[in-house]
């Protein structure tokens, strides 16, 4: 009798981009999953590449901004009925002055108001870690 592999998680570059006390977010487009909730940059890691590389592709995709990828803050596994990921959020730094592209849907939203925007339940944890942060400040 065979056992079936393990499955394993699709890794998720996540970029939290802050400055000035703001993080980058948008809402999620329709036509996605999850759409409406709120996100921070970021998205799946090809294949080979490593999860800060992702972080800093993703965000220039999305966003239009180069990012420094700076320290992992925190991994998340989490399984949604859509899919089984591993979320490396990584803290990142915009070149100074430098906006999200027009049409983008990025913003930035003050860090002490992230907890009043609808993120996907497996960002909880980074979210309380970022409240707690702004609380302590």
């Amino acid at each position: 009798m065979s056992s079936t592999p393990a499955e394993t998680p699709l890794d998720v570059g996540i970029a939290l981009v802050h400055r000035d006390g703001s993080y980058l977010i948008r809402r999620r487009p329709v036509g996605s999953p999850m759409p409406g909730y709120w996100e921070f940059p970021g998205g799946k890691c090809e294949p080979g590449e490593p999860p800060e590389a992702a972080t800093a592709r993703e965000c220039l995709e999305e966003t239009g901004l180069i990012v420094s990828v700076d320290r992992c803050r925190r991994v998340v596994v989490h399984r949604y009925p859509h899919g089984f990921v591993r979320l490396h959020y990584y803290q990142c730094t915009p070149e100074p002055g430098a906006e999200p592209a027009l049409g983008s849907g990025f913003l930035w939203a003050a860090t002490r108001d992230l907890t009043t925007h609808r993120f996907p339940e497996a960002n909880e944890p980074i979210l309380a870690d970022l409240a707690a942060e702004a609380s302590a400040n």
